[in-house]
């Protein structure tokens, strides 16, 4: 009997082990099966009209359905911007050109959800720009957006609790006063933005005085709000940053006045080829690849952000001898912006090129072409264009050639844009005519 009892025992502890371990491993399962971590580049749209100005940055993830809605997101933007600049045109006897602004961060994403917030900037009336900021949680198993009160269970009045759970962690900052939880219950009512993190929720309050601009709620707090499928997400999944890239500062590349002292002034006919808006990896190496068949040198205005993205593509520019610009870090209208967003958005451009690169800029092109509101501590140089297509992103690229061919003559500097793939055609098409002519393409600074 005893040996029974023996092996009843054994079978008992044996089969709970199993239990034990498949439940581990189920659990395993889940986090090995969820969604990779996007490896998410930048895309970037930028028009400029004699009416308005849009500048458009956004993330590009592997999922097509995130994608789609935030190319949705953006089109909505850009159609409500180009309404409210017809209808400002239409009534104001002023004329002046309107500006949208829309850039981003990725505010977390983890194995489950990936969170992105826009800063949508829209000047249509001189001086009294609109700012507002739209947060979009997205599911990564279905790329489906998550309406905020999707996240929350449907019996919970969760407005009041928010607001309740937002009240004391003002208080524990010591940032709270009577009369705050009434203004939260409004704010949240209207417009309630909240991001998943891997902390637990963060609560955006965007221009509302004497609240700060974000408050985060831990977990414990809120998983008894959100509906289980999201709690136990939070809970399984923390805040994976990806790794930021690290830049080990370049030595200085080869230099115009390199060139000078090596080949001196041609003697003969000079043109500068200038590029703006990248870098971008594909049309910019496809350019660099038709300069270095014909030996051209070029300048090329980058945008900060960009660089952040590609880097590489950055360097690439360098080290093949071509000169780089700054064209400040996300594209703004800088006549729109206070000083130290000036600053701020010229020397981070600055920055990142010396690291990337190795290069320290001298020269800037201001978006747009416009003029500089300073003079920025008088060590950059503002550099114009004297030929540029207008409506190039709507030609054919014999089209762009053909009307830069037209215009060019010794001397002349050219605006081009290393953004759009039809560019590398027409590039080919004028650099393969233009040393037919007999010009030497040289950069900016070596043309002065």
């Amino acid at each position: 009997m005893k040996p029974i009892i023996i092996y009843m025992a054994l079978f008992s502890l044996l089969l709970m082990a199993g239990c034990s371990f498949i439940a581990s491993a189920n659990e395993n399962s889940k986090i090995s099966q969820a969604e990779p971590i996007y490896d998410v580049n930048i895309q970037t749209e930028i028009v400029e009209f004699e009416e308005y100005h849009i500048t458009v940055h956004y993330p590009d993830t592997p999922n097509n359905q995130i994608n789609q809605t935030i190319i949705d997101y953006v089109n909505q933007k850009k159609a409500a911007f180009k309404k409210e600049s017809y209808k400002a045109l239409q009534e104001n006897e002023v004329k002046s050109s309107h500006e949208l602004h829309i850039d981003y961060e990725v505010l977390h994403q983890d194995h489950r959800f990936f969170v992105v917030q826009f800063e949508e900037t829209m000047d249509v009336v001189p001086g009294e720009p609109v700012i507002k900021k739209t947060t979009i949680n997205f599911d990564k198993e279905n790329g489906k957006r998550i309406e905020s009160k999707e996240l929350f269970k449907e019996d919970l009045p969760y407005i009041d609790r928010l607001v309740e759970f937002t009240a004391d962690a003002l208080k524990e900052d010591g940032n709270y006063s009577e009369n705050m939880k009434s203004a939260l219950k409004t704010i949240f009512n209207n417009n309630l933005h909240i991001a998943l993190t891997g902390e637990g929720i963060a609560i955006y309050i965007n221009g509302v005085a004497d609240f700060p601009q974000k408050i985060v709620l831990g977990k414990k707090a809120v998983n008894e709000l959100l509906r289980p499928e999201y709690a136990n997400a939070l809970e399984l999944t923390g805040n994976i940053k990806k790794e930021e890239p690290t830049y080990k500062e370049e030595d200085p590349t080869f230099s115009a006045e390199d060139y000078r002292s090596k080949h001196g002034r041609s003697g003969g006919k000079e043109v500068a080829l200038t590029f703006d808006d990248g870098p971008h990896p594909e049309v910019t190496a496809n350019i660099l690849e038709t300069l270095s068949e014909y030996e051209a040198r070029a300048t090329f205005f980058m945008i900060g952000k960009r660089i952040s993205y590609y880097p590489e593509v950055a360097k690439q520019v360098a080290e093949a001898g071509h000169e780089i610009g700054n064209h400040t870090w996300d594209h703004p209208r800088l006549s729109r912006l206070p000083q130290k967003e000036v600053t701020q958005q010229i020397d981070s451009t600055q920055q990142i090129i010396k690291q990337v690169t190795g290069q320290k800029p001298d020269i800037i092109r201001l978006p747009f072409g416009d003029r500089p509101p300073v003079n920025y501590k008088k060590e950059i140089s503002t550099v114009p264009w004297t030929v540029e297509v207008k409506g190039w992103q709507k030609l054919e690229p014999s089209q762009v050639a053909e009307n830069v061919l037209s215009q060019v003559e010794d001397g002349s500097i050219i605006l081009l844009h290393d953004l759009q793939p039809s560019m590398d055609e027409a590039v080919e098409l004028i650099v393969k005519s233009l040393k037919q002519e007999g010009y030497t393409f040289v950069t900016v600074s070596e043309l002065n």
